[in-house]
Parts: C-alpha cells; structure tokens; sequence
C-alpha cells in the first residue's frame, strides 16, 4: 500500500467535495523553494516515476524519479525535492493522483506577501507518516503561504515569582518576559481550509523555522478560522506562537546548514528538464 506524507506542502485530492464555491488562491512558491514529497510503501512496492504536468492542458513536462529509502526490512520511503524550476503553472501527479496547481515564480512584489515556513522532527520516532533524517541528513519542508506577522498581534507576557513583605513591598524573586505573535495566514483571497489542517499538524514538529527564525506553539493554542464569505470555501487563519531562541548550539547549526541549503546537495543534484531530476540513493 502507497500512502503520501501529510506533512507534503502540496495538496493531492482526497475526494471530500464540499458545497460551496472553491477558493480562487493557487498555491505559490518561490523557484528557490524545496518542494518535498514523501511515499511511503512496502519493501516490496514500486512506484512509477511522478510527473510534472501542465495544469491547463494536461500534457506532461518531464518525469521525476523517486529517490528510495529502506526504513526498515518492511518499509520504505520513495522521496523527491522540486527545486529550480522555471516560473510557471505546474501539478504534480504522484501515483496516479494529481496535486491541486502551484505557482512558481520570481516576482519579488508576490513573494514579499508571502512568508516562507520549513519544519521537520528531530528524529525518525515520533511518527510513522513522515520522514525527517535520511543516511544522517536532516530534511526540511518548505512551505510558503500568504500572510505573516502584524505589529497589532504581539502580545507581552511574563512568568514571574514575587514575595510581599509584611509592609507592603513587592520584591521580585525571579521574572522572565516573553512575547507572542500572531500568524495571519490568508489575504483578501483567503485559502483553502486545508491550509489550517497543515499548519495545526506542523506544528507537531520539533523544528518550526518561521522566514528564518523558530518559533513553537503557544501553549494549545490552535489556528481560528475566520470565515470571508458565507458559501465561499475561502477563509483567514489566526496562530497565536511564541519565538523560541534556546537550542543545542550543534542542533542549531545542523539546522541552519538544512534550511539554508549549504554544503553538499548529494541527494539534490539537478540535471536537464529532459532527465530524471533525482535519482536512486545506493
């Protein structure tokens, strides 16, 4: 049996019709953007190349070659990453199944309205529908969405101890200040519902890298929604988070060695739109 990841920042059929009319936003990503799928399957599955397709008339740009990965001696992991492409409308059929169509672009006034989200876990253990240390590598996802932090949304807070003497005088016996930000997350247009499901499941992740900076989940706090038009299947979602500074210095490093994309592109080597843009890892 072949399932997707959940945590791929594409979004592939899963045959749920609603009755309202369908957001018009189409997902966008940067040409510099990793797009990472992952397919999990048994050790004895294959999987037919994906295919990059045209959305509008359905002809096929170019295959894809899965790179695998054996998890174990039952499972194992098919893995792509999308990168370079040329500025355009694409869908990605994986399995047969189409992904809903992405934009890819250069155009730094669109990218300047969106902000750029990367995850993963710290290991392999804490799900089995997701992957994040391959032979060693961490992986990040990318995963770029409209919207990102307003002025008006920050909010002070403090975690503090105090000890009033018998005249009336507060001493402060330990105080730490912190903030919260609320994520927006949709613009005029809004975005599909999905777009909430994805970010309340990613931020389960160890690692939570925000345009750059970690941020985690403030306490349970999970995305509101905020419906634009009655019947329109189109909506803004609020994420209240709280800026995390304290890692590992080695994990932090290691981390942004991952998102920046520096060293060695092993698993990443980008040949000619006419060839496999992955390949097997031996």
């Amino acid at each position: 049996m072949i399932k997707i990841s959940p945590f791929v920042p594409l979004h592939f059929d899963d045959g749920i019709v609603s009755d309202g009319l369908p957001s018009r936003y189409v997902q966008m990503f940067a040409s510099s953007d990793h797009i990472m799928v992952q397919v999990f399957a048994d050790a004895s599955d294959t999987l037919e190349d994906a295919e990059l397709k045209n959305p509008h008339n359905g002809t096929v740009i170019c295959p894809i070659a899965w790179n695998e990965w054996d998890m174990n001696s039952g499972k194992k992991c098919f893995f792509l990453t999308l990168q370079g492409l040329s500025p355009g409308h694409y869908i990605l059929n994986v399995g047969g199944i189409d992904s809903d169509e992405f934009i890819i672009t250069d155009d730094a006034q669109l990218l300047a309205r969106t902000t750029l989200i990367q995850y993963r876990f710290k290991d392999n253990r804490q799900r089995d529908d997701v992957v994040s240390v391959i032979d060693f590598m961490p992986y990040f996802f990318d995963w770029r969405v409209p919207g990102g932090f307003k002025d008006s949304g920050w909010q002070f807070g403090v975690s503090n101890e105090q000890f009033v003497t018998q005249h009336e005088d507060v001493v402060e016996l330990f105080a730490m200040d912190y903030v919260t930000k609320a994520f927006t997350m949709g613009g005029p247009e809004g975005v599909p519902v999905w777009y909430g499901e994805h970010l309340n499941r990613l931020l389960t992740c160890s690692y939570v890298y925000i345009d750059g900076h970690r941020y985690v989940r403030s306490d349970s706090e999970t995305p509101s929604l905020a419906i634009l038009v009655d019947g329109l299947d189109s909506f803004v979602f609020t994420q209240t988070l709280r800026p995390a500074t304290v890692l590992d210095p080695e994990i932090a490093a290691l981390n942004q060695l991952a998102l920046r994309r520096l060293g060695s592109t092993y698993y990443r080597d980008y040949v000619d739109n006419n060839e496999h843009i992955n390949r097997k890892i031996d």
